[in-house]
């Protein structure tokens, strides 16, 4: 699960890193992320060695069980690959090679997000394989954006002279993901509706909206009155805030993803 959860941070991450106005933000700024990145695909790369071949439900069949650790096997390689790249675009943002920095940023994009379609393609819940596309991708989006969005933020402490386009930019891309990850949840709800059994899981349900759709969606509009008076600072205080609940609603949709199977 918490493979997972890196899987969709890194995803989100990288994702942004790829629409942003990259012109707009200075070299070291991106040398740190990708440091950010490469510690991420190491752990990632570690959980993984774990779990595989640790697949032990009697109640999956054998060609099944083969898939689910080909997958586990496949993220595991992609997330080394991840890392090593990430390694050499933290080098060339350092000497501020732009141009093989942008490179570094479009295949690291493509890798992440197959790992993140390999998970999608093959999870163990009852939804189509679309569905759970939509849920996962707008899980990383949110994950990323709050992310990435509240380190820019930090990032005007060094350069305040910036523009503040990019942090206005990540603002308006942390909306866009919440109405996604309200399209996704909305669709689960349709298809399953919110009668779940158990308390716990009613609990992990009611956080998962409450952090990961109402908080971010409603700090956003925080952020948007902030940065009209160019208050950096705050800015990122409230993205900080956002980026805790965050985390919160999505471990909690995890949860409760491997326990009633519903991306919700």
């Amino acid at each position: 699960m918490i493979a997972l959860f890196i899987l969709k941070l890194s995803a989100g991450i990288t994702l942004m890193w790829w629409l942003m106005p990259r012109r707009e933000v200075t070299d070291g700024f991106f040398r740190i992320q990708m440091r950010v990145l490469l510690g991420l695909a190491v752990l990632s790369a570690l959980l993984l060695s774990e779990s595989t071949g640790e697949e032990t439900d009697p109640s999956r069949a054998p060609q099944a069980t083969q898939r689910s650790t080909d997958v586990v096997a496949q993220t595991k390689v992609l997330s080394i690959v991840v890392a090593v790249t990430a390694f050499a675009g933290s080098v060339f943002w350092a000497l501020g090679r732009r141009l093989p920095g942008n490179a570094c940023i479009h295949l690291l994009t493509i890798l992440t997000a197959i790992s993140l379609g390999l998970h999608s393609r093959n999870a163990s819940t009852d939804c189509s394989v679309v569905q759970q596309l939509l849920s996962d991708f707008s899980s990383a989006a949110v994950l990323g954006g709050v992310t990435t969005g509240m380190l820019l933020g930090h990032w005007y402490l060094t350069t305040p002279t910036m523009s503040i386009k990019p942090l206005t930019w990540f603002n308006i891309a942390i909306t866009v993901a919440v109405f996604t990850r309200l399209v996704a949840s909305g669709w689960a709800v349709a298809g399953a509706g919110i009668l779940l059994p158990e308390t716990t899981q009613q609990m992990w349900l009611g956080i998962r909206w409450a952090g990961g759709i109402l908080a971010p969606g409603f700090m956003s509009v925080m952020v948007w009155r902030i940065l009209k008076h160019r208050n950096t600072q705050s800015a990122t205080g409230v993205l900080f805030a956002t980026l805790v609940v965050v985390f919160m609603g999505e471990m909690a949709a995890a949860l409760l993803e491997q326990d009633v199977r519903i991306p919700y």
